[in-house]
C-alpha cells in the first residue's frame, strides 16, 4: 500500500500511451467502449494522485512539472494546430486539434488542480471528487451549450458535434434537449460532492492493513 500511488501512476501512464498511440485522433465516437476506457485510464491516474504522499515540505515544487508539460508540449501543439494546421486544412488536423484540446488539455487541467490540492494537504476523497466532478461536467453537455452562448455563432437547432450526447440519446440533440440533458446531470454532481469518500477510503485502508498484518503474523 505504501507504493500504491506509484503502481497506479505507472498503470495510468501505460493506459494513456495506449489511448494516444493506438486510438484514432478524432471527435467522432466509434464505440462506447473507447469512451469508457479513456475514462478508466483517467480515473486510474486520478487515484494515483489522490493517494500521492504529501508530507514533504518541498513537494509543492512538483507543480512545476504540469507547467512544463503545458508550456513545453500541449499548448504549443494546440497553438500550431489552431493557427496553422486547421486553417491550411492539413490531413486530420481537426481530429488532432480535438484530441489535444479535449482529451489532453482538459484532463491535464483537472489532474493538475487535484494534484495541487493533494500536495497542499487535501484528502484523497476530495481529490477524487474534483476529478469526478470534472468528468460529469464535460459529459453533461455544459460546454456544448455555452460554446454557442459565449461565441457569436447564434443558437443552432441541433448540436451536430455533441457526439457523446448522441451516443446516449441515439440522435444529435436540439439546443433545448441539450439543456435538459445537462440539468439531469446535476443530481449526479450533487451525489458525488456529498459522498463520504474519505470515510470509505479510510475504512478500506484500515481493513486492508489489518488483513495484511494478520497474514504476516501467521
Amino acid at each position: 500500500m505504501r507504493y500504491l500511488w506509484l503502481v497506479l501512476m505507472v498503470l495510468g501512464t501505460i493506459g494513456f500511451l495506449t489511448v494516444y498511440l493506438l486510438m484514432p485522433h478524432k471527435s467522432e465516437i466509434d464505440s462506447p467502449l473507447q469512451v469508457l476506457y479513456k475514462i478508466f485510464v483517467y480515473l486510474v491516474i486520478a487515484c494515483g494522485i489522490a493517494v500521492f504522499p504529501n508530507r514533504s515540505r518541498h513537494l509543492h515544487l512538483l507543480l512545476l512539472l504540469p507547467l512544463v508539460g503545458f508550456l513545453g508540449y500541449i499548448i504549443p501543439r494546440i497553438s500550431y494546430l489552431g493557427f496553422v494546421a486547421v486553417p491550411q486544412k492539413h490531413a486530420n488536423a481537426e481530429g488532432e486539434f480535438y484530441t489535444y484540446l479535449y482529451l489532453m488539455l482538459y484532463p491535464a487541467i483537472l489532474l493538475s488542480i487535484a494534484f495541487a490540492y493533494r500536495l497542499g494537504g487535501g484528502t484523497p476523497g476530495n481529490c477524487l471528487k474534483v476529478v469526478l466532478s470534472g468528468v460529469i461536467l464535460i459529459f453533461s453537455g455544459f460546454l456544448d451549450i455555452f460554446w454557442f452562448l459565449v461565441n457569436p455563432t447564434g443558437i443552432p437547432q441541433t448540436l451536430q458535434y455533441a457526439h457523446h450526447i448522441k451516443m446516449i440519446m441515439g440522435h444529435y440533440p436540439s439546443f433545448g434537449e441539450a439543456i435538459v440533458f445537462a440539468l439531469l446531470h446535476l443530481p449526479f454532481l450533487c451525489i458525488v460532492l456529498v459522498l463520504p469518500l474519505d470515510k470509505w477510503l479510510a475504512r478500506l485502508w484500515t481493513t486492508r492493513t489489518y488483513a495484511t498484518s494478520a497474514n504476516t503474523d501467521r
